[in-house]
């Protein structure tokens, strides 16, 4: 369990919360059968509208499916809630996301990263990929889905698959989550809706438009329709906050006269005459201690646009006949304009710790690591940072059904999807003319040091331009997959056989350009003074504001333009290419079990991998490797009716998750600063799991039902980084002295260098439980019958073990929270509503082994608390207002340290956000 985990503490609150829904739920079984002498007629009578109407039909879909799944149906065409699609299935059980700059991002499904995910979109799997902060993850090269690059109101239905058939598409070890555009016909008739909402951050105290507008019509007596559905967001978030990009031991290189320093323990104790005694640290090596290796002041600027469009073409010339045509394009352009001042504590820098004396420094409990300090001779380095991101989305399916008897089905389908994200890169360092007395203080607030230089931090004189180290970039990563499929299903009243080809080609293209540019003699003229926020609330005690880059000033002068392709060593400029041809048999049939429905599901797919990873290597000679692997897939599901309403469920499969194209990139990358190589492996081999779920749903009233599904995991051939420390090989020493010319210490034959390479280790288990219920209070007396509640709470437990320093570590799966919840309490009248809604997640690591020399890197799970509410002014105008992080809350980024220290690498905040706005229907 990662340090600063509550997750038994959690735990045991949630099963407590669960335990109340459940009395309240029994109190509802009860007054439910006090009114059983109501008439079927008469509840068939009983229209649900709205929020709760949605809840119906999605509890529908997961009662009537063959496997374990959930869905989320939109109230109406256009309606789908939150921000983007990940926000929208955080919801459901078993589901967690991440977040970047205040929005999901990605998702987790039961404890497994957002790589072990497939996610289809109107049928065929899709790639998504944008750029997030340095702290968050950077560029997307790899299989995990940006769901930001969508807004929800484009979707009406999302179905998340947690168990496996044979007809649906293999790569997802986790699941599978698929997505669906409205068609016309779905609504028959001329529909329109128009929204708009004004968007207020307390933050940056900006108001900012958000709007869409659905259309759709039907012809010829509803057989041909045409939708048209555009929505268009605007955001410009700050994250304000503090950084220290990871912590470090000085071990190496070391302090400059360490032993001269003032050490002190903590805590400290009292004299009988009530005096403060320091206890001191006797024995204690600073170079064995943890530091922060770059504690800054950190701020990220965002300016975010995204524009998405969908129009679908149905035609249904008959009633055994249908066929669509969809195209669906979304752009998010993202600017990032991320100022920071930090001190240069590092091991392999000009001003870094070799150059650095120790004054004063006052140690945690354990002595383990720097709460506090003073220090000689650090230097100050400003970085300024501008990116402009450009993510372009488009995919075009068309597909059809043909019923050609009463009991023979053909369905198809035919799709290309396509993602560019254009990622432009504008890096300039300023740093002080000379090293200064530094004092950092984390006593007062763990997340949030106090930071002194002893200078005028904000005088452009004590400043220089650090020329030939700008970074003034481009990356464009392209990724097409096409896809096409056909489906024969013969069927009778009781069962039902499929049959199914599928071929798949998917692209992933990188290329990374340097842009030319004009470096200005002077930094006069292109400097300004940037005011950090106060996160920490420090006042007077921090140097909040320093010296920076004027973009605008500066971008007039350096001028970037055209852009040479870089090759080579360490440079994201490779191609990986995957060609998959996969087929299935599924049969499904209905039998008796004890006198019960029995519902069967059984099949079998077999898919047929081969890649081709293209880059270049030392001298930029072209390398080219080829792997193929083929698998057997076989899966079964049965559902019992052991009642009415309640359904027990078994599934048993096989699934996999095929290597990261990042992973597979035949390239290696060095670095001067870390002294690491780091590198792709084009033979890397799928990862395959073998899965048993099993579960209980009870549907104990109308609208309602209590479930709880226990899932085991066994996965094969993990892909893990391995880090080995060792010397440079005789490729490697040439690598390095050509992309480090003037370094020539880097080749000394003593320097030992990190090797991180990705392989097939060792398998891990996955196991855990969901509870999840829902009921609409609709047993309470009076106005409290338009009550609701529906809730989740998720425990998943694992590990993997790799090397790490010459030893074998064990440590959580990259992305597993131990303990994720999720609960909505509403209540909704046909003139007004509102919801109460709670996302929350322990802490899960994001990298294993972590940088630096820490064990692990990892993220603080943090409660999310959103409100949404509705007025209908009238039978067509709806007025609406949201909230988004209700309670304000931070993301928050740490190290481990040897693997038991919570060290914060990044802590900011995005701030509240308000939403008021209205929604009129024709």
């Amino acid at each position: 369990m990662a340090p600063g985990n509550k997750g038994p503490r959690r735990a045991f609150s949630r099963i407590l919360m669960t335990g109340l829904c459940a009395s309240a739920l029994q109190s509802g079984a009860a007054n439910a059968q006090e009114s059983g002498n109501v008439s079927q007629s008469e509840l068939e009578e009983v229209v649900v509208t709205g929020f709760r109407q949605s809840l119906e039909q999605a509890l529908s879909l997961k009662r009537d499916a063959p496997n374990v799944r959930d869905s989320i149906v939109a109230e109406d065409i256009g309606k789908m809630p939150d921000l983007n699609l990940a926000e929208s299935i955080q919801r459901i059980p078993g589901v967690a996301i991440s977040r970047d700059g205040g929005e999901g991002r990605n998702i987790t499904l039961r404890g497994l990263g957002p790589q072990f995910t497939l996610v289809t979109l109107n049928g065929m799997e899709v790639p998504s990929a944008t750029a997030g902060l340095d702290s968050s993850g950077g560029v997307n090269r790899g299989r995990s889905f940006d769901f930001n690059v969508f807004s929800s109101e484009l979707f009406n239905r999302i179905d998340v698959n947690k168990s496996s058939t044979a007809s649906i598409e293999e790569g997802g070890l986790a699941g599978t989550v698929q997505l669906y555009t409205a068609r016309p016909l779905d609504q028959p008739g001329f529909n329109a809706t128009l929204s708009g909402q004004a968007y207020y951050n307390d933050v940056n105290e900006d108001i900012n438009p958000r709007a869409g507008v659905t259309i759709s019509n039907t012809f010829a007596d509803n057989k041909f329709g045409v939708l048209v559905n555009a929505t268009y967001t605007e955001r410009n978030p700050f994250q304000d906050g503090f950084g220290t990009v990871r912590w470090e031991r000085p071990t190496g290189s070391g302090f400059a006269n360490v032993g001269g320093a003032i050490v002190h323990g903590t805590p400290t104790s009292v004299d009988r005459d009530g005096n403060v005694v320091d206890v001191g640290a006797p024995g204690i090596n600073l170079n064995d201690v943890w530091f922060p290796r770059l504690p800054r002041q950190d701020s990220f600027r965002h300016a975010w646009e995204r524009l998405g469009t969908a129009v679908s073409l149905e035609f249904q010339p008959t009633e055994t006949f249908n066929a669509g045509l969809t195209w669906l394009r979304s752009e998010l352009d993202q600017d990032v304009a991320a100022q920071n001042s930090f001190a240069q504590f590092r091991t392999n820098a000009g001003h870094g710790y070799p150059a650095i004396t120790p004054v004063e420094v006052w140690l945690d409990e354990s002595g383990r690591y720097a709460v506090a300090g003073t220090f000689n001779n650090v230097r100050l380095r400003t970085e300024s940072r501008l990116t402009e991101d450009v993510s372009e989305f488009n995919q075009y399916v068309g597909d059809f059904r043909w019923d050609l008897s009463d009991s023979l089905r053909l369905s198809g389908m035919v799709g290309v999807a396509e993602n560019e994200l254009t990622n432009q890169f504008f890096r300039v360092n300023v740093e002080a003319r000379a090293g200064s007395t530094f004092t950092y203080d984390f006593r007062n607030d763990p997340d949030v040091a106090t930071i002194r230089y002893g200078f005028d931090v904000s005088d452009p004189a004590n400043f220089a331009l650090q020329t030939n180290n700008e970074l003034i970039q481009r990356n464009i990563v392209n990724r097409e997959n096409t896809t096409a499929r056909i489906d024969l299903e013969w069927h009778d009243d009781s069962t039902s056989l499929k049959f199914g080809l599928v071929t798949n080609e998917r692209e992933l293209d990188t290329a990374n350009y340097q842009l030319d540019y004009t470096e200005p003699a002077t930094f006069d003229g292109i400097s300004t003074v940037f005011n950090y926020i106060d996160l920490g609330n420090h006042g007077g005690n921090t140097d909040l504001n320093f010296v920076a880059i004027d973009f605008d000033a500066a971008l007039g002068i350096y001028n970037p333009t055209g852009g040479t392709l870089r090759r080579g060593p360490g440079i994201a400029t490779w191609t990986v290419t995957e060609e998959t041809l996969g087929g299935y048999v599924e049969a499904n049939a209905e039998a008796e079990l004890l006198g019960r429905p029995l519902h069967l599901n059984a099949g079998v797919r077999v898919v047929r991998t081969e890649t081709e990873s293209n880059g270049f290597g030392t001298g930029e000679i072209p390398i080219s490797v080829d792997n193929s692997y083929t698998n057997y897939l076989p899966s079964a599901n049965v559902a019992w009716d052991l009642t009415n309403d309640f359904v027990v469920r078994f599934g048993a499969s096989r699934t996999l998750t095929r290597p990261s194209q990042s992973a597979l990139a035949p390239s290696r990358g060095y670095s001067d600063v870390n002294l690491s190589v780091s590198g792709g492996n084009p033979l890397l081999m799928p990862q395959l799991s073998n899965n048993i779920d099993i579960g209980f749903e009870w549907y104990f009233a109308e609208e309602s039902a209590l479930s709880l599904a226990f899932f085991r995991k066994d996965i094969d051939s993990l892909i893990e980084t391995s880090q080995e420390e060792g010397v440079l090989s005789a490729a490697d020493r040439e690598a390095v002295a050509r992309v480090y010319p003037t370094q020539p210490a880097l080749l000394a034959p003593g320097v030992i260098w990190t090797f991180n390479q990705p392989l097939n280790l060792d398998g891990t288990d996955v196991e855990g439980f969901e509870i999840a219920y829902q009921q609409p209070f609709t047993f309470l007396p009076s106005f409290l019958s338009n009550m609701g509640f529906l809730a989740n709470y998720t425990y998943v437990s694992s590990e993997t073990t790799f090397e790490f320093e010459d030893q074998s570590i064990t440590a959580p799966l990259n992305g597993l929270s131990e303990d994720s919840f999720n609960a909505t309490l509403y209540y909704e009248t046909d003139r007004w509503g509102a919801r109460l809604s709670v996302n929350d997640r322990s802490d899960y690591t994001t990298a294993v082994p972590g940088g630096n020399g820490n064990l692990t890197e990892a993220t603080s799970g943090l409660p999310h608390y959103d409100f949404s509410s509705f007025y209908n002014l009238t039978d067509n105008i709806v007025l609406s207002l949201e909230v988004i992080n209700l309670t304000d809350e931070a993301e928050r980024l740490y190290t481990t340290g040897d693997g038991d220290l919570d060290l914060v690498r990044e802590y900011n905040k995005t701030g509240r956000e308000f939403f008021l706005g209205a929604r009129v229907s024709f």
